[in-house]
């Protein structure tokens, strides 16, 4: 095989390697980032629903705790 000589020749072979990489990048690292997008959203969205239910545990022992402590001082 022989070097390319002229300009649109080495046109020619840039824009075949840069088309192969750009394909290489976007099914290896491009797609991967994706995923991990919509996995970290995933679990932003199971940390708010846990986050609520404390929340909810943290509101409850205190009415516990208000009525117990209510109860014995009478």
């Amino acid at each position: 095989m022989q070097m390319p000589h002229d300009l649109l020749s080495w046109l020619t072979v840039g824009s075949i390697l840069l088309g192969g990489l750009w394909w290489v990048l976007k099914n290896t690292i491009v797609n991967s980032i994706n995923g991990l997008r919509t996995d970290i959203a995933g679990l932003k969205n199971e940390l708010k629903i846990s986050n609520s239910i404390t929340d909810n545990h943290e509101i409850r022992l205190t009415k516990l705790e208000t009525w117990k402590h209510d109860k014995w001082e009478v």
